[in-house]
C-alpha cells in the first residue's frame, strides 16, 4: 500500500468517524428534548408547589389501625410544605359500626403539619355516600381529628325513601350524627307496594 493510499484510507475512517459522531450526537440532543418536552408535560407544576403527583395516595394511621384512607387523581404539594392541593379526591372511611363513608370533591385543600392532615376543605362539589344515603353539598370542610364534618351552603340528602335538604351542615362521621342547621325540608315518599295476588 502506498503512502497516498493510507493516507486516503486514514482520511475516510477519520470522516467517517466524525459523521458518526455527529449524529449519535444530534441524536442525544434530540432525544433529551423530547425526554424533556414529556417530563414538562407530565409534571405541570403549578406556581407556588414543591411537587407534583399522579395518583395520589394517602393512609392515615393511628398505632396499628386506619383511620382513613385518602386518594386523588392529581397533587400539588405547596413550597411551605404545609398545603397540599388535591384534583378527583375520594376520602374513605369505616364508620364506628364499621359501615363504609366515602366523600368525593373535585378539589381538595389539605392542611398539613408534617405528615398529619389537620383539615381538609372540599370544592367543586361534594358527594358523600353512607348507609345507601347520598349527602350533596358545593364545599365542606372536614376536621380528622374531632371528627367534624362542616358545610355552610345548601345541602342536600337522598335516601331511598326521602329527601332533605337544609342550609349548614354538622356532621361527625366516625360518631354516625349528622344535623342540618336551617331551612330543612323533608319529602317522603312511599314504598312502592307488591301488588296482591287473589
Amino acid at each position: 500500500m502506498t503512502p497516498r493510499q493510507i493516507a486516503k484510507l486514514l482520511a475516510g475512517t477519520g470522516i467517517a468517524a466524525l459523521i458518526t459522531i455527529i449524529v449519535a450526537a444530534m441524536w442525544v440532543v434530540r432525544s433529551r428534548d423530547r425526554q424533556q418536552r414529556i417530563l414538562e408535560r407530565s409534571v405541570r407544576l403549578v406556581p407556588g408547589t414543591l411537587l407534583h403527583a399522579n395518583n395520589f395516595h394517602w393512609t392515615q394511621m393511628k398505632g396499628d389501625r386506619e383511620l382513613w384512607e385518602l386518594r386523588a387523581k392529581e397533587a400539588n404539594y405547596s413550597d411551605s410544605r404545609t398545603s397540599a392541593q388535591l384534583k378527583g379526591a375520594v376520602l374513605s372511611m369505616n364508620t364506628s359500626d364499621g359501615k363504609p363513608f366515602v366523600l368525593k370533591a373535585s378539589d381538595v385543600r389539605l392542611t398539613l403539619t408534617g405528615n398529619h392532615v389537620n383539615r381538609a376543605d372540599f370544592s367543586g362539589g361534594l358527594v358523600i355516600d353512607y348507609k345507601g344515603m347520598q349527602v350533596s353539598t358545593e364545599e365542606a370542610s372536614f376536621f380528622p381529628d374531632s371528627d367534624r364534618l362542616e358545610a355552610a351552603g345548601v345541602v342536600r340528602i337522598d335516601g331511598p325513601n326521602f329527601k332533605v335538604s337544609g342550609l349548614g351542615l354538622d356532621a361527625h362521621p366516625r360518631a354516625q350524627t349528622f344535623s342540618l342547621e336551617h331551612q330543612v325540608e323533608t319529602v317522603l315518599t312511599a314504598k312502592p307496594h307488591a301488588a296482591t295476588q287473589s
